[in-house]
């Protein structure tokens, strides 16, 4: 049973943090022990920083989400880079405070068996197309960005890179790696409502051929809902060793823990969230949300021949999640259907424990050759891995208590014996899939993109105490064809096709029917334009898509039939939209970051709730819109200022388009004052402290964050 006291693991693990970056001290000065020592000499200038991450710049001039580096121009769909410096102007220290920089996406709640980030595109879900150095990320936790360079976002269907799901998109972290230079910096912040943390950022070079880093964070965090908490830690390591000329290694681990006071939200009233949204319904001294994760990673490329690289990498992850929270539901009975203070609050208890690793491996080639006038540049590859998930079932052993509208209190004492396991699921997938895709370079001006991957996914999955085993095996062709226009060094047209596939086991369970369903197919269609400006200093983009899922999942059963019949597959849903993105500089002192997405979601045909009513409707958390606006201006060569909005439109909660969210437009600013090595930055939220409400589920919603504020102190070395 959990200890009925205020939490203090993110304060207790900040202090591990000094411990983390002796250690990388002394690592450092063992490995130049033997240097000579000279006598000291006084160098001035600018501290190096990473050569290769996106630090000092809102655009990012290479991504790696199409599996190999390449320049946006040269991807023939909308991709988005939220940068490292982006990200420290914002002191967006989450996943999901990072991605609404990125239009056409939004959030889920954490349910519907469920936790940790959850995340839609152009109105499909997301959460499962999560990559972490473009291996598949999807564990139930909530990110930090502590050890990210840069977030990048691939709108549209990508199964032709990354395998099963992408119908919207994907989204693709990219980790920090060392460098050949020496550059620390640590940091520290403040804030309303109980926020501290500390990070640092240690680079060093060891040797000619080896070089390291290391990252370190820790947080503990309240809420403008008193009684949530956020707190976390977190360690990643890593280093980069040239073992030869040929070859280069990479070696990464990433330790992150959680543990959490969770938020469960506000529940519906009237067809919306019931506000004010600053009412905390939880039990601050009973719920908890605990998660680890363990990320090994090496990755090894060798120069076969010039222009010719073989590339393979590894992961091993293990993630644990164990989570007890408390979701409201409103009574009105209780006060005879009318909404007044003493209207009874209900806590319903949502018990979750699962146990995930992954173990992956993605072997590639890639080079350049000619045949005749045309050139071609190849990727292939094969990609082999295995997840294993054990979920455990829990009952608990007694009625969480009730509160009121008017009074919530969060910090009621509680106890509560030991929940019972009552069963398990164990769950098995293996994939084995082989790629290929050739850019057909046809004129300098003129190149053509055609890939194909086929995919073998296995699923096993047993269930006790109901003594059930299932098994589901798919094999799916996936394509990507692509045209490219580039008149010239700073113009991009494109147009581009591609098709993923979303099996009955995606989403890691396997019920009777799944087993004998195929999966789900969607296709995406885009004509877009990408310009690099002002030296390449500022990258415009546009595109026109058709994302849709043509033939969704439907739940209806056959009266009389098998237990086991199989879902029908006649559901179409699709979302047409057009989008402009802006990033970069538009002088030497001033940076913006700005996008807008218009989209039309609609249901095209009997869905998965199997309701004629709903065609013609809105799909489930997709806004007609989505916008927003950042940037900064340098005055001189101390002060910074900036600020920003992000716009959401409204969304529904279901597909029957009752209940939903309103639209919101949230304000924030900052402004920075630098001398040297040093730095405080503030940063002020929803500044005009509107009412919004971000994460959606179709029982309750989670309250965007209202007014608050953060100053960090930097120190640079």
């Amino acid at each position: 049973m959990r200890s009925n006291t205020k939490k203090t693991g993110g304060v207790r693990h900040l202090a591990r943090l000094p411990a983390a970056i002796a250690l990388f001290g002394v690592v450092a000065g063992a490995a130049n022990a033997s240097d000579t020592v000279l006598a000291p000499v006084e160098v001035t200038g600018e501290v190096a920083r990473d050569p290769q991450g996106t630090a000092h710049t809102y655009s990012a001039p290479v991504v790696s989400v199409g599996r190999s580096k390449e320049a946006p121009r040269d991807v023939p769909q909308s991709v988005t880079s939220i940068t490292q410096q982006l990200m420290q102007d914002q002191d967006a220290n989450t996943l999901k405070d990072a991605l609404r920089n990125a239009v056409g996406v939004t959030f889920n709640a954490a349910e519907g068996g469920a936790s940790g980030d959850g995340v839609r595109l152009r109105g499909f879900n997301t959460s499962n197309d999560l990559y972490l150095d473009n291996f598949r990320d999807a564990a139930q936790y909530n990110r930090d960005t502590f050890n990210l360079d840069r977030v990048e976002v691939l709108r549209g269907s990508a199964s032709m890179l990354y395998g099963r799901g992408s119908t919207g998109g994907v989204i693709n972290q990219v980790s920090k790696t060392p460098f050949f230079s020496n550059w620390h910096e640590v940091s520290a912040t403040v804030g309303t409502d109980d926020y501290y943390r500390v990070e640092a950022d240690l680079n060093r070079q060891l040797s000619e051929n080896v070089a390291a880093r290391l990252n370190v964070m820790g947080q503990n965090a309240g809420s403008f809902r008193e009684g949530a908490e956020m707190n976390r830690w977190g360690v990643a390591p890593s280093f980069a060793i040239k073992a030869g000329d040929k070859a280069r290694i990479n070696l990464s681990y990433l330790h992150y823990e959680e543990d959490n006071v969770p938020d469960y939200g506000v529940p519906y009233f009237e067809g919306k969230p019931l506000g004010p949204a600053d009412r905390f319904y939880g039990l601050n001294k009973f719920d908890y949300e605990k998660t680890k994760s363990d990320v090994f990673t090496a990755d090894i490329s060798y120069d076969i021949a010039p222009g010719l690289l073989l590339r393979n990498m590894t992961r091993y992850g293990e993630y644990e999640l164990d989570l007890s929270a408390s979701a409201p539901g409103l009574n009105l009975a209780s006060t005879r259907g009318m909404l007044t203070d003493n209207t009874e609050i209900r806590r319903s208890r949502k018990l979750r424990m699962r146990d995930q690793d992954i173990l992956a491996n993605i072997t590639e080639i890639s080079g350049q050759f000619d045949t005749g006038s045309v050139r071609h540049k190849l990727l292939g590859g094969m990609e082999v891995s295995r997840e294993t998930l054990l979920t455990t079932a829990r009952s608990s052993p007694c009625t969480l208590p009730s509160t009121t509208y008017g009074k919530p209190d969060p910090f009621r004492d509680f106890s509560c014996g030991p929940t019972t396991k009552t069963g398990y699921s164990d769950l098995s997938g293996d994939t084995l899939a082989f790629y290929a895709q050739d850019t057909i370079e046809l004129t300098p001006q003129i190149k053509v993109i055609l890939g194909a991957r086929w995919d073998d996914f296995t699923v096993k999955f047993s269930q006790q105490p109901q003594a059930t085993g299932r098994d589901r095996n798919d094999k799916v062709w996936s394509y990507r064809t692509g045209f490219l226009y580039q008149p010239d060094a700073k113009q991009s047209y494109y147009a581009s096709y591609g098709t993923s596939f979303n099996p009955s086991a995606e989403s890691y369970s396997l019920d009777p029917r799944g087993s004998n369903t195929p999966p789900e197919k969607n296709r995406n269609m885009e004509i877009g334009a990408k310009w690099d400006l002002f030296d390449n200093t500022l990258a415009l983009r546009t595109a026109i898509f058709r994302s849709e899922k043509t033939n969704e999942r439907v739940t209806d059963i056959e009266p009389g039939g098998p237990a086991d019949q199989p879902y029908l597959l006649s559901g179409k849903r699709h979302t047409d939209g057009i989008e402009f993105e802006g990033a970069g500089r538009l002088s030497d002192r001033w940076q913006i970051f700005a996008g807008v997405a218009l989209m039309d979601p609609e249901i095209d045909a009997v869905g998965a709730s199997a309701n004629p009513n709903e065609v013609g409707n809105m799909p489930e958390n997709a806004p007609k819109y989505t916008g927003n606006l950042w940037t900064t201006y340098q005055i001189d060569s101390s002060w910074k200022v900036g600020g920003g909005f992000t716009a959401v439109g409204k969304r529904y909660t279901s597909n029957a388009n009752t209940t939903y969210l309103p639209s919101y437009v949230r304000t924030d600013v900052m402004a920075e004052w630098s001398y040297r090595d040093y730095s405080v930055q503030l940063n002020v939220y929803n500044l005009f402290d509107t009412d919004h409400y971000e994460g959606l589920y179709r029982g309750f919603a989670v309250p965007g964050t209202g007014r608050s504020a953060r100053l960090t102190a930097k120190y640079a070395f």
